[in-house]
């Protein structure tokens, strides 16, 4: 009996130490899997802009599937752009930012020049929260960010995001934006793209393997929800709802008339008819409620913004009101003077009167900071005004500089003209700024000669 005792308990002993390893393995596994997740597609990506290395950066790739079911690839948090995100490598969006370090670039660069301390943001359809973790550190601490999440999966990572980055001024709406209060069913899109769930089962169904889940939610317009928090600005709007736009922006008519915000949505026609709604219903509303400029963001022009204000010939930094025409490539505000400049830069500009005739002077001016020049040497600015190329100029000392380039009036042949800029040279975005520097620019305008 003794014996026995004895056996026994060295068995208990050696499964409670088996069990205490395993425990241990799996709290050191988890809390190695985010710098694991992390060096893996900072490799892919490394390896991917080598030409003699695009080969492995593709095994890597194929790859990421076994490894995600073996639980070596996961969801992991980690920094991007100094912003904590619990990202995903199953799913679309985050696997995207893993591999590319950012989402849809084109539509924050639409949305962010008219975004700075204490600006309003509405990111409808906000998924985890990626344009609503960069708006809410954009806006600062006297702005806001209201993200509309209405699936309850994704609304879990959405809050954890904001509980991670300790930002108290994003308010997260559990609804879907429609055009009255109801109660509607919401399809969630499988892992594979999470980002696809709608109101619609037909644009929710994005794999051949798993259904979408339907759920239950609640359906409100943007109007109450704006009358509700007592806003009484908002900037701008991101919408993407995976073809219920017409019914988001029928619900918001109030807010677009009385705040005119910069709008940056998402255009399927596709996605648009499962909703028996068609681009058409969607410009005839927001032309109706007095936007007058439009621009496609992607060449398969998916995406799509939309500003309303009378263009002024001459930008400067310091109005907020002219900032729905810096169209991209431009930072926040500082000092409520001047803005960063990327590498690529473009603005929308009126055309002066007569400049049809005679013609018209470009100026940009800017600061060159000794910092960057010391990194630089030099850099050349070059310009395009709606096709019509302006002579670069090279400019190599520190200080104020204007650049100035004279446009044909063959550019003029509408009151709108797009002036597209370029730097030879810039800072690119590094771990201790995330942005792309390239000039401190404090104006840009057209002149009648």
């Amino acid at each position: 009996m003794t014996n026995y005792h004895s056996w026994v308990g060295q068995i208990t002993k050696r499964v409670i130490l088996a069990a205490a390893v395993v425990v241990l393995g799996i709290v050191v596994f988890r809390a190695l899997r985010s710098p694991f997740v992390k060096a893996y597609f900072r490799l892919e990506r490394s390896w991917g802009d080598r030409p003699e290395r695009q080969g492995a950066a593709q095994t890597l790739m194929q790859l990421e599937p076994s490894l995600n079911r073996l639980g070596i690839l996961g969801p992991a948090r980690m920094r991007v752009d100094g912003v904590s995100f619990l990202l995903d490598p199953r799913d679309l969006v985050p696997l995207t930012i893993l591999r590319t370090g950012e989402w849809q670039p084109e539509v924050w660069n639409s949305a962010a020049p008219v975004l700075s301390e204490g600006s309003v943001f509405f990111d409808v359809g906000a998924h985890i929260g990626y344009f609503s973790m960069k708006g809410a550190a954009r806006v600062g601490k006297t702005g806001r960010v209201v993200a509309f999440e209405p699936n309850p999966e994704t609304l879990r990572l959405l809050r954890d995001n904001v509980a991670a980055n300790h930002f108290e001024n994003v308010i997260v709406e559990p609804i879907a934006c429609t055009d009255r209060e109801q109660t509607l069913t919401l399809y969630a899109a499988p892992e594979v793209n999470t980002g696809a769930s709608s109101l619609s089962q037909d644009n929710a169904s994005v794999s051949s393997v798993e259904a979408a889940r339907p759920f239950t939610v609640r359906g409100r317009p943007i109007d109450d929800v704006v009358q509700e928090l007592g806003l009484t600005r908002v900037d701008a709007m991101k919408i993407d709802v995976e073809g219920a736009e017409v019914i988001v922006l029928r619900g918001a008519v109030k807010t677009l008339n009385r705040f005119h915000p910069k709008l940056v949505i998402e255009v399927v026609p596709r996605q648009l008819a499962s909703f028996h709604t068609t681009v058409d219903d969607l410009t005839s509303l927001i032309r109706g409620a007095g936007y007058n400029l439009s621009k496609a963001l992607t060449s398969e022009q998916t995406d799509w913004e939309w500003t309303a204000a009378e263009p002024q010939s001459t930008i400067r930094m310091a109005d907020a009101s002219s900032s729905i025409q810096l169209v991209r490539g431009f930072n926040a505000l500082e000092q409520n003077t001047w803005r960063w400049t990327m590498g690529k830069f473009t603005v929308v500009l009126r055309a002066p009167v007569g400049a049809d005739r005679s013609g018209a002077s470009l100026m940009l001016n800017f600061v060159l900071p000794d910092g960057s020049l010391q990194k630089l040497k030099s850099v050349t600015v070059s310009a395009q005004v709606d096709g019509a190329r302006i002579a670069p100029e090279i400019f190599s000392t520190p200080g104020p500089h204007v650049y100035r380039g004279e446009v044909p009036a063959s550019a003029f042949k509408k009151n709108l003209v797009t002036v597209d800029f370029s730097l030879d040279k810039f800072l690119p975005a590094s771990e201790g700024d995330h942005r792309e520097l390239g000039l401190v620019v404090t104006s840009v305008g057209l002149q009648s000669k």
